[in-house]
């Protein structure tokens, strides 16, 4: 929460295997149709028998080798929340990576908030925030204005781009 909070996106702290944080992800939820989406292993089925009672969706323990969660769910499918909250939530098996269609080198870092509000200051208004001179995001990044983990995630963004596209086209 410290890292995405103050760039204004809501977090709520949550630990399924303590249920806590759950009632108020269902106060959330309530009335909406949900998709939960996410990286293979991360918890997701185990979230969801955290919020609906006797769901008991298949999960697997921690690996012990690489010290991650490991991929169960196989097919997506919607589940009913408990009442008194109305709504669907569906569950879906794991993300390997996000493919990004019709998305320019130099427009990715848009979708970065913090990356945006410096990138008028850098000195070429295409700058990819790579190894340019004068780039202003690569400045704020060096003096601990922008987390790391979000610069890391650019990257990899910018990197499946170069990879090609998952699906060859028609």
């Amino acid at each position: 929460t410290e890292i995405y909070t103050p760039l204004g996106y809501p977090c709520h702290p949550i630990s399924a295997l303590q249920h806590q944080g759950t009632d108020a992800l269902l106060s959330l939820l309530d009335g909406k149709c949900t998709l939960i989406a996410g990286h293979s292993g991360t918890g997701k089925s185990t979230l969801l028998n955290s919020l609906i009672p006797d769901l008991d969706l298949a999960t697997q323990a921690i690996s012990a080798l690489y010290e991650t969660g490991q991929h169960t769910t196989t097919y997506s499918e919607m589940y009913q929340l408990p009442s008194p909250h109305s709504g669907w939530i569906i569950d879906t098996p794991g993300i390997k990576a996000f493919g990004t269609l019709e998305m320019s080198e130099e427009d990715t870092s848009h979708f970065f908030r913090e990356f945006f509000a410096y990138s008028s200051d850098c000195r070429f208004a295409n700058c990819t925030h790579l190894h340019e001179p004068g780039c202003a995001v690569l400045k704020a990044l060096e003096e601990g204005r922008i987390a790391p983990s979000r610069y890391k995630s650019y990257l990899s963004i910018l990197q499946d781009q170069h990879s090609g596209p998952y699906r060859p086209e028609q």
